[in-house]
């Protein structure tokens, strides 16, 4: 399973994203997370690294086969772990 991670430029980042993919590379090692979408345009899932709760990264070009998620702060950290094991029973059972 292939999720596209879109990263903002980070200018008021108020939490260390790439903890979000260390600890989501611990609990899902079967995923390959990717920041290029494949040449359909299309990823399975899309997870917005935004830094603050403003959001301004465009990411309006990006899909997922079975959706996107924008992590604003560490406390979306749960809800995206549980997203992504209903996107890999959803992912499976294709």
């Amino acid at each position: 399973m292939n999720i596209c991670l879109k990263y903002c430029g980070g200018c008021n980042s108020r939490y260390d994203r790439n903890k979000v993919i260390e600890q989501l590379n611990k609990k899902f090692s079967n995923i390959n997370f990717v920041t290029n979408l494949d040449q359909d345009g299309v990823c399975d899932f899309v997870i917005v690294l935004s830094g603050c709760p403003s959001s301004c990264v465009n990411h309006k070009h990006l899909n997922g086969r079975f959706g996107k998620m924008i992590i604003r702060d560490l406390k979306d950290y749960e809800d995206l772990e549980s997203k992504l094991e209903k996107v890999i029973k959803k992912g499976a059972a294709k």
